[in-house]
């Protein structure tokens, strides 16, 4: 699937909002749960917001590349 310039830009916006919103709820959880005794809490609360941070900062890369990727085949054509 190709994607154009613009829809890139529109994912990559919406990456970025869910993003900040992960960050918000992963501060908000470290707060709470930061502290408990219980790994099994602190995994579903907070190591499962760090995973789905982690696969979001690589969809982002993978977003920018392709935008800095479209950038220099219309530079270059």
């Amino acid at each position: 699937m190709v994607f154009v310039e613009l829809e890139l830009l529109y994912l990559r916006r919406l990456v970025v909002e869910h993003l900040d919103s992960l960050d918000r709820r992963f501060q908000k959880n470290m707060r709470y749960y930061g502290g408990s005794d219980d790994p099994v809490l602190k995994e579903r609360k907070i190591g499962s917001l760090e995973a789905e941070i982690q696969v979001m900062e690589s969809i982002k890369k993978k977003l920018n590349l392709e935008i800095g990727l479209n950038e220099l085949k219309s530079d270059v054509g």
